[in-house]
């Protein structure tokens, strides 16, 4: 499962979608996200310029269910 969130440039979580199944299906959610509100749409783990950006989460199955 995957979520996708919206981090603004003050670093705001805004949810997209939730508990998506498919990785692919994901990032095309995330880049079209991106490109309506002009954010960068990859982000590497552990990057300290997360905001204004939209992000693909892995949620692990415990979390999911």
């Amino acid at each position: 499962m995957y979520d996708v969130v919206y981090i603004d440039a003050q670093g705001e979580e805004t949810p997209v979608a939730q508990q998506l199944d498919d990785r692919k299906h994901a990032a095309e959610v995330a880049c079209k996200a991106a490109a309506e509100r002009g954010a960068g749409r990859m982000m590497l783990p552990g990057s300290s310029r997360l905001p204004n950006c939209v992000c693909v989460i892995p949620v692990p199955p415990a979390e999911a269910a």
